[in-house]
């Protein structure tokens, strides 16, 4: 039997390249609705805002207080609030607490006319309903009223109590003639012929100063009667005229110690009576006496000035 010889074939086998499996299309389900993705929403801000406290604290300040604002802006708290308060006066008037008598007292220049008008107020008002501050502050408006006092008595009374400023002197300036109060405010109403009587001063800003001025002249009871008028110089100090027309110069200031040195000086040398025009207390240590026409040979008859200190 004959052997062939030879290599055997190797069977082989290909590989087949792995097949690409086509995607199976997705069902479709049913599309959310729209209140379902808010309720989603809403979920998660809950979950959000419940691991952090502190932002659920921070929305909820946040919302109330633009609710609060959107209330205020709306004019809804005011217009409550008015109609609380009309309902209340209407229930205090149907219970009687109304205004049924009004009394004033210590007026003397004050009309009690003006007073009222002042007041405004009508009888029949509710009592609660009364500013009584506003009240007072529109009584001391008037011209001679220097303060006020308004008490409310219930159930129905209005009780003012005046106290009036008094005519202190008249100021002359520019021709024109005014009665001031101590403090220098001008009493418009008051007439100056009415008040001839009271000091006379003179020149710009000797109303605020007259209250100081007459202050010391008063403090000198010999002196006080025998001074006309009082002019303001330079709005710095003052000249006194003396009934005998005398003119005393002040210095600027311790007024009331120069006129003291001047009433010794004059009880013991009866200097006012003698024929001098001029009598400067400008200067502390010394009296400088300028004497009148028929006044010659003054200066030699007068003794030095020797003022305590």
């Amino acid at each position: 039997m004959r052997q062939v010889k030879g290599t055997a074939r190797k069977k082989t086998t290909k590989r087949r390249a792995p097949s690409k499996k086509k995607a199976s299309p997705r069902r479709r389900g049913k599309q959310p609705t729209a209140a379902r993705v808010w309720e989603r929403r809403i979920e998660g801000w809950r979950r959000f805002l419940g691991r952090h406290a502190y932002l659920r604290t921070y929305a909820l300040l946040s919302v109330a207080t633009i609710a609060l604002y959107g209330v205020w802006a709306s004019g809804f708290v005011e217009r409550s609030l008015h109609y609380a308060d009309e309902q209340a006066q209407l229930t205090l008037i149907n219970a009687g607490f109304t205004v049924q008598r009004i009394t004033i007292e210590g007026q003397d220049q004050t009309s009690p006319g003006a007073v009222m008008d002042a007041l405004e107020i009508e009888y029949g008002d509710a009592i609660f309903g009364i500013n009584l501050d506003e009240m007072r502050a529109r009584v001391e408006e008037l011209d001679w009223v220097d303060r006020a006092i308004i008490v409310r008595a219930l159930p129905g009374s209005i009780h003012v109590i005046i106290e009036e400023r008094q005519a202190f002197a008249v100021w002359q300036r520019d021709g024109a003639f005014r009665v001031i109060a101590a403090n220098g405010d001008v009493i418009e109403t008051a007439r100056a012929d009415q008040y001839a009587h009271l000091p006379q001063v003179i020149g710009a800003g000797a109303n605020h100063g007259a209250g100081d001025l007459f202050l010391a002249v008063n403090a000198t009871p010999i002196l006080a009667p025998r001074v006309r008028y009082a002019v303001r110089v330079g709005d710095r100090r003052w000249d006194l005229h003396l009934d005998n027309g005398v003119v005393v110069k002040l210095p600027e200031v311790d007024l009331g110690g120069a006129l003291r040195a001047l009433v010794d000086y004059d009880q013991e040398h009866r200097l006012l009576a003698r024929a001098v025009s001029i009598v400067d207390m400008r200067l502390a240590d010394r009296i400088v006496v300028t004497p009148s026409d028929d006044g010659e040979g003054l200066a030699s008859e007068l003794p030095d000035f020797e003022r305590e200190t």
